[in-house]
């Protein structure tokens, strides 16, 4: 226990009496703690000494070790990291970065780093790109990408074009779906029970008023982002620890892009007062060997000349590799019976044929005590593995790309797999030719620049493209992943990329169908609109409970 003179010393009374800790530790002499310290790089070293000190309590070791040397925590990452080149370690101090106006191309490749830093995204689903800035759409300019003289020009038209026609399309939206699903002729859902609006009290109406004009919202978004080019503007939140931080400066640096180039430096910038001493890293010969590698391995090719891309992407999920029901049934049972059995020298196949492990059972059992889809299946469902190809539009995919635990491989982007029409536009002749024709003339220009530079062609492909990328992900990513996007809520492009993936790994191993217990395969043309309405409920109980609070007091 540390010396009670330490705790009085810090310790404070706040307004409403309740005892605070305003110093390097949220308390001094309980076993769970929040560390303070200022500079993260003194917080990553100070946790790092678990391994190696003998003394019970970090908090004396600071006491002893930091308080008065404010060099400790650099020199200690200096001697251990630099010079022993213990990398984990950094994997210690953190950082919470803003990186924004980056394009979409280029935050998908920050996303592409799958564990160490978290990610939110400005979502295309809710936020509409119909107005300019500062007198410019929202899209990277094309100097900062490589652009200028004719190509320039041929860009900046084409990518107005496409946002000005999105405009138009957002307005036309909005219109046509409350004339497909008028507000007066939907049954809304309250307390379990189905409603008509005349049927719903007018509080309550309210709250559905609003929620229905959400929904509808939302869904003209969805449809409209198609004809969004890559080369949209986003903004991506970043936190994470530094060793991830340094994988992800060296894709930046070793990157074909431009913008990506530019982006990593800047990272560099302003991540090297925070943990300079792992960043110098980056400057000795085997960083920079690194990146060298990485810009020869991405710049790599291949000499295959392939005809007719567009067969490519027909089908929105293919099987390409998977095990066979026998196998599938063996590899989830395998390690479930271990986990409670222990060893056993039996071949699982053998103990499920003479009836020693019924399988089925097992599979029922954990199908029932699942409640709902956050109740995910365990770890055995990783020793299931299936690869896949999904050919589904630019914009559904950077969704998909969130799934982190799969292995995602993708190539390029191009607009030779041909693009993908929503459902609304493609029904409506004059929305359809208004649609068509933005893409066709953003295509025409995509063939001059790809002459010029393939990767700053990229740009241009739109969110409507087909993109087809290779996946490998196990039975319970793949159980988590179609249970979550076939909600109601979800992108309805994910939900038939659920459904369909649903169907086909259940048609080659029929004995697992039951571990896909909240796969909804429902009709949900309004999607948001259940969200919605839970959302704005909630909202108007609140304010609900403030007046009622604000008239009592």
């Amino acid at each position: 226990m540390i010396v009670n003179w330490i705790k009085t010393f810090y310790r404070r009374i706040n307004k409403h009496g309740k005892k605070m800790y305003d110093s390097e530790f949220s308390n001094w002499d309980q076993d769970v703690f929040i560390i303070n310290l200022k500079e993260q790089i003194d917080r990553g070293a100070l946790m790092s000494r678990y391994s190696r000190t003998k003394e019970l309590d970090l908090r004396k070791l600071w006491l002893k070790e930091f308080k008065d040397n404010p060099e400790r925590g650099k020199n200690f990452y200096e001697r251990v990291f630099v010079e022993y080149g213990d990398e984990s370690i950094a994997e210690l101090v953190t950082a919470q970065v803003g990186i924004q106006n980056v394009s979409n191309i280029v935050s998908k490749i920050i996303e592409d780093n799958r564990i160490g830093l978290s990610y939110i995204e400005k979502s295309s689903r809710y936020v509409p790109y119909d107005e300019k800035v500062n007198g410019r759409f929202l899209y990277i300019e094309g100097e900062k990408i490589g652009l200028g003289g004719e190509l320039l020009r041929i860009y900046n038209e084409a990518c107005d074009y496409l946002f000005e026609t999105y405009s138009i399309l957002l307005k036309k939206l909005l219109e046509k779906l409350k004339k497909i699903y008028p507000i007066e002729t939907l049954e809304f859902e309250i307390d379990g029970k189905g409603m008509g609006l005349k049927e719903i009290e007018i509080e309550n109406a309210d709250v559905l008023v609003k929620a229905y004009n959400n929904a509808i919202r939302s869904r003209a978004l969805d449809e409209a982002r198609y004809l969004l080019p890559a080369a949209t503007l986003t903004n991506v939140g970043v936190s994470g620890n530094a060793r991830s931080y340094i994988r992800l400066m060296n894709r930046l640096l070793s990157s074909e892009l431009k913008e990506a180039r530019s982006l990593g430096e800047k990272l560099k910038k302003e991540l090297y007062p925070v943990f300079s001493k792992l960043m110098d890293s980056m400057e000795k010969d085997y960083g920079k060997q690194m990146i060298e590698y990485e810009s020869i391995y991405n710049a790599m090719d291949v000499n295959l000349l392939l005809e007719d891309k567009k067969s490519t992407g027909k089908e929105l999920v293919k099987l390409i590799n998977y095990p066979d029901d026998e196998d599938a049934v063996a590899n989830f049972i395998l390690p479930y019976v271990f986990q409670r059995a222990g060893y056993f020298g039996a071949d699982v196949k053998e103990l499920i044929k003479s009836g020693k492990i019924n399988h089925r059972e097992i599979i029922e059992k954990i199908s029932e005590i699942r409640k709902n889809r956050r109740n995910k299946i365990g770890r055995e469902g990783e020793f299931a593995n299936y690869t896949f190809m999904v050919s589904t539009n630019f914009g559904a995919f950077r969704e998909l790309h969130r799934h982190r635990t799969m292995t995602i491989i993708r190539g390029k982007l191009t607009t030779e797999y041909g693009y993908q029409v929503p459902p609304t536009i493609m029904n409506d002749e004059e929305m359809l030719s208004l649609f068509n024709d933005a893409v066709k003339r953003t295509e025409e220009v995509y063939r001059k620049i790809r002459d010029f530079n393939k990767d700053i062609s990229q740009y241009l492909v739109t969110f409507a493209h087909t993109y087809p990328v290779l996946i490998n992900a196990n039975l319970r990513e793949i159980v988590y992943l179609t249970e979550l996007r076939s909600t109601p809520q979800a992108h309805f492009d994910l939900r038939n990329i659920s459904i369909e993936l649903k169907e086909k790994i259940t048609r080659v191993n029929p004995s697992l169908s039951p571990l896909f217990k909240f796969v909804d395969t429902g009709n949900y043309p309004l999607g948001r609109l259940r969200a919605e309405i839970r959302k704005e409920k909630k909202i108007s109980e609140l304010e609900r409970s403030k007046k009622n609070s604000y008239e009592i007091a």
